[in-house]
């Protein structure tokens, strides 16, 4: 903590504040501030002061739960000895909260607060009640006059006054009220597009796509699209919110308060009764599918889930999927209409399983049975041709983990002390002898269902292994690319309408589990 140096300098801190906002405008440019500034800096000179610090506040310090740091930062400098005194233009300009601010600092011996309007200064003992009574009419003085405001509030509301910033699409007119601004087209787009069935996803995406953006100037969400669907202020009427939900507002009497202006265009009850009966389940969509069309299986496409934007990264855990939209793979965000990719890639999907097909079939026949991506293939194949034979094998080698793990159970206890003595030494040994049988036993019951390799012949003579890809459906021939295939990054296309080949598909073939690299030998890594 940085301390005063030790001589007859003394520090002094000045509080600057204004209360009323004033947003795009640096705290140190508020005039009023500024004015404070002067007459802070000619007081320290006259008291022989040197100015320490300044603090700048532009907020209002009464509100619940504002944030001062800067207010807070000058306390603690004063009470902590960093200054020697702090001062503030006016005790209204200190704080609103009561005299709880100020005695924190009254019962300190030493520390000097000054306010500079009042004339009040706490190294004076006939100031001491002057001040916290100061602070306490402070108080009252915001507590009055919050209570004003709200009053006002509330019968401006009920005259149909809008009192906040204006919502999307409109804006506020000289007597507070509301119409049709320049986004007042989108909202309606949205209200005749969600009344037609359309959901708040389809709706935020058409928007994004014609170049309409937020408020914040990135895409249209779908949240924002639902929040304007619920706000009755479209319909004309005022509103109120509570949680960020907005509800109608109704007067004394129980009716709504009209807060367009007159002769205004709004968004037809119709319209906006019709879109939240469908949103409620009352009213059905259009172009939904029928029953027979949902029991109906959707053709999948036997790379969904491998093909990855090259755009995105090739780390799994930030890269981007390129999943199927239409009659294309494009980047999983580009999809949903938003740019958190900094270079999406697209490639039209009947191209991509064509070249990816071809390439999965030339790395099967071509490629020497002793390539770890044959080995993993081969892996795989057994549970694919012979599940049930796999999976025996599966828990015939379960059962041996299991067996070998009793074992060093054992090994571990009688290392710790658990089969002292003769008697213990004779029952680790018994016991012991047991657990290797067991692990025998599972050995055995492995050896009679374990393949040592698995018959890949189909997969490694070209004619068979085309038949057994065209005669299978595409959930199969997806398994059929997972033998061998971890993912593939779809990487872009060099120039608009070029034709997709091989070289625009990075493969990342798989490999059997357990594998590592062969290490180089020796003197090889240096040439």
């Amino acid at each position: 903590m940085a301390r005063k140096p030790a001589g007859p300098v003394r520090y002094l801190d000045l509080l600057l504040r204004k209360s009323q906002v004033v947003r795009g405008t640096a705290a140190r440019d508020i005039l009023s501030l500024k004015a404070q500034e002067v007459r802070g800096r000619a007081w320290a000179k006259d008291n022989g002061y040197e100015i320490r610090r300044i603090f700048r506040e532009n907020l209002s310090a009464y509100k619940k739960g504002v944030k001062r740091p800067e207010f807070d930062a000058a306390v603690h400098a004063l009470l902590e000895g960093d200054s020697d005194c702090l001062r503030v233009y006016d005790s209204s300009r200190y704080s609103r909260q009561g005299a709880g601010d100020v005695l924190k600092i009254l019962d300190v011996p030493g520390k000097r607060l000054v306010f500079d309007l009042d004339r009040l200064d706490t190294d004076i003992p006939a100031d001491r009640s002057r001040i916290v009574g100061k602070a306490e009419d402070a108080r009252e003085y915001s507590r009055v006059l919050s209570e004003k405001v709200r009053d006002t509030k509330a019968q401006q509301r009920e005259e149909g006054k809008w009192l906040s910033g204006a919502p999307i699409g409109c804006k506020v007119t000289k007597k507070r009220k509301l119409k049709p601004g320049k986004l007042w087209p989108m909202i309606v787009r949205i209200h005749n597009e969600a009344a037609e069935g359309a959901s708040n996803r389809k709706i935020a995406l058409g928007l994004t796509a014609d170049g309409y953006r937020s408020s914040r100037g990135g895409p249209v969400r779908s949240n924002p699209v639902g929040k304007i669907l619920r706000n009755p202020v479209y319909l004309g009427w005022q509103v109120f919110t509570v949680k960020g939900h907005h509800h109608l507002y109704l007067n004394a009497k129980g009716k709504p308060v009209r807060v367009f202006a007159k002769g205004a265009e709004t968004i037809p009850q119709e319209t906006f009764d019709k879109h939240r009966r469908i949103a409620a389940g009352i009213d059905r969509r259009k172009n939904l599918p029928t029953v027979e069309e949902q029991e109906k299986p959707v053709e999948r496409s036997p790379a969904s889930g491998l093909i990855w934007c090259d755009g995105g990264g090739r780390d799994p855990k930030k890269g981007h999927t390129a999943t199927i939209h239409g009659q294309s793979f494009r980047c999983g965000p580009l999809c949903l209409g938003v740019t958190t990719c900094p270079d999406p890639v697209t490639g039209m999907r009947a191209s991509v399983e064509r070249v990816l097909a071809q390439e999965w079939h030339k790395k099967l026949t071509t490629a020497s049975p002793l390539d770890p991506v044959m080995l993993a293939v081969a892996e795989g194949w057994v549970a694919l041709s012979q599940p049930e034979e796999s999976q025996k094998e599966s828990e015939a080698r379960g059962q041996i983990k299991l067996a070998e793990e009793a074992v060093a159970r054992l090994d571990r206890l009688n290392a710790g002390g658990a089969y002292t003595g003769r008697d213990g030494e004779e029952t680790f040994i018994k016991l012991r002898r047991a657990a290797v049988e067991d692990v025998e036993s599972a050995r055995k019951d492995w050896e009679a269902v374990a393949k040592p390799i698995a018959d890949i012949s189909v997969l490694r003579d070209p004619e068979r292994c085309l038949k057994l890809w065209e005669s299978g459906d595409s959930h199969y021939r997806g398994q059929l690319l997972r033998l061998a295939i971890e993912r593939v990054y779809l990487k872009k296309a060099p120039y608009s309408g070029a034709r997709l080949k091989a070289d625009r598909l990075d493969i990342v073939w798989k490999k059997p589990r357990g594998w590592k690299p062969p290490k180089p030998a020796a003197g090889e890594g240096s040439r």
